[in-house]
């Protein structure tokens, strides 16, 4: 037993010997310093070749989220931002792209923060043009209707028509404004034609009203006009939809400059990774 051990010892001994006699031979000769710099010359490299790979995956999907939703997107803002500065009080302009985005991938390709933040874009912008659509085919219409009955005593169903006449290049001529237009935008019918038609002169208007009974009446221009016009204005901005209307207008326009410039952001991030 004792003999046993002591050669198990005198193995182990030995085995360490050897391994140190290695280890110093190695040392002393450089192999393991050479070996030191050659893993640590691979990590650096690796790391470097990893970053790079991902930096350029980055930059390649990023560049395609551009091109595929903010490239679109920024385009069709640009219209909205351009439609609500002109304060065009008619259904003319929507996010209806981003609508679209929301139906497929193209809604994920965008971080969920600002995916929320457009989602209440698109959604107000709906409210503002329903709105819209309801202020000019229903209230004001109505407006219009009532007051035409209270000032020309003429009882009818219909928006009355508005035709002026008058001279440009020695040529007479005649236009037909709209009616609700002209209410909702304050621009009376001969400053609108005037706008239009620079230079016309000897404007003379004209209101035609359809009764009920489809007799039309012709009324020239007078004071009666200028009030009756001015009726529908004032009623018109009492109503709660008018407004909604016009807050919501210069909020929306805020909110949307606002967001434009995060895209422009979003648009020039691929070229600085």
């Amino acid at each position: 037993m004792t003999n046993s051990r002591e050669n198990l010892g005198w193995l182990l001994g030995s085995i360490v010997t050897a391994i140190a006699m290695a280890v110093g031979w190695l040392i002393s000769s450089g192999v393991v310093v050479n070996l030191l710099f050659l893993l640590i010359g691979f990590g650096i490299t690796y790391f470097v070749q990893t970053r790079t790979q991902k930096r350029a995956w980055k930059r390649e999907y990023s560049v395609k989220i551009v091109e595929t939703v903010y490239g679109p997107f920024y385009k069709e803002l640009k219209k909205i931002i351009e439609y609500l500065q002109q304060r065009y009080y008619t259904y003319g302009a929507n996010l209806g792209l981003w609508k679209e985005f929301q139906q497929d991938h193209r809604y994920f390709m965008v971080d969920e923060d600002f995916r929320t933040r457009l989602d209440r874009l698109c959604k107000r912008l709906e409210m503002y043009f329903e709105t819209v659509v309801r202020l000019r085919s229903e209230i004001v219409k109505k407006i219009v209707i009532e007051e035409t009955e209270r000032f020309y005593k003429i009882k009818t169903n219909e928006i009355p028509t508005i035709q002026i006449n008058y001279t440009k290049n020695y040529q007479k001529r005649s236009d037909n404004p709209d009616f609700i237009e002209c209410v909702i935008s304050e621009r009376h019918p001969i400053d609108s034609v005037k706008l239009n038609e620079s230079g016309s002169s000897d404007l003379d208007l004209v209101l035609r009203i359809i009764s009920i009974d489809n007799k039309p009446t012709n009324i020239p221009y007078s004071s009666d006009f200028d009030k009756f016009w001015q009726s529908c204005i004032k009623r018109m901005k009492e109503e709660e939809a008018y407004k909604f209307m016009v807050q919501e207008n210069s909020s929306l326009l805020e909110e949307a400059r606002r967001v434009q410039k995060e895209i422009v952001k979003r648009i020039e991030e691929p070229w600085k990774i």
